[in-house]
């Protein structure tokens, strides 16, 4: 594979998984670093924000500036500000994900919210669900900052905002009016803007099928799709991909020596 002008890596289950890097993801980043390829990482983890991701990975060794990181929940925030100005909006979210909502310039209140936006929130109490789905109940427009049902983890997969996102359908028969983050081609064409990161010569990195390998194709980009997390060799879907062009290596050394030799 010839070297990509610019590398956008997913997060949970790419390079990390809970607080452990993956092997080969620290070498992979430095050697991005020593080659001049630019790189950044886009996750779909709205439970923290971008500058608490890359202190998260700052203790865990990963050379990932807060610039360079860029989530669903910000991706989200910049969106709402722009649809709903000045509109106060109920979240299901942690207070990172609040923090960063409201430096893009979402109104985040508990009181008269026209709108309901959702994310991987970690800190979900049932009073809070159930507010929600009465707000919901009563047609004010609904967001999620990304549809993942399940978040990789070490212990296995940990419920994520589509899973609410499934519980309040359940409830209320409603589904978002809009759902940010992967994999829309937007989130990463935002990414790459905000890094002057080439769109032609652009390789996207990920581990997921479904999120990561859609987004890849649905932008038309070089895709990488690292096994072992959430998708496993002789997956009988990998082929469709494959034939599109689909680059499938066993983990981030593999894929460090396809790209840097």
């Amino acid at each position: 594979m010839a070297r990509p002008g610019g590398v956008i890596l997913d997060l949970d289950g790419t390079l990390v998984l809970g607080d452990r890097p993956l092997p080969g993801s620290r070498e992979l980043l430095l050697g991005l670093e020593e080659a001049g390829v630019p790189f950044a990482v886009l996750t779909n983890n709205s439970s923290l924000s971008a500058r608490d991701h890359a202190a998260r990975l700052a203790r865990m060794g990963l050379p990932v500036l807060p610039e360079r990181l860029f989530t669903s929940g910000a991706f989200a925030g910049r969106e709402l500000a722009r649809a709903l100005p000045g509109r106060p909006v109920y979240l299901l979210g942690t207070p990172s994900l609040a923090a960063e909502l409201a430096e893009e310039g979402v109104w985040v209140s508990e009181d008269g919210a026209e709108a309901v936006l959702v994310g991987f929130d970690t800190t979900l109490t049932y009073a809070r669900l159930a507010r929600a789905a009465a707000l919901l109940q009563r047609g004010v427009p609904y967001f999620a900052t990304h549809p993942d049902p399940a978040c990789p983890a070490p212990e296995g997969f940990l419920p994520d905002a589509g899973a609410i996102l499934a519980l309040l359908e359940k409830a209320t028969g409603r589904r978002p009016d809009r759902v940010f983050g992967k994999p829309d081609p937007a989130f990463l064409w935002h990414a790459a803007a905000r890094l002057g990161l080439p769109r032609e010569d652009l390789l996207y990195v990920g581990d997921r099928l479904e999120v990561d390998a859609a987004l890849a194709q649905a932008a038309g980009v070089r895709g990488a799709l690292v096994l072992g997390g959430a998708t496993r060799p002789g997956d009988p879907r990998l082929a469709p991909y494959v034939r599109e062009g689909l680059l499938v290596v066993e983990d981030l050394w593999a894929l460090k020596a396809r790209l840097l030799g």
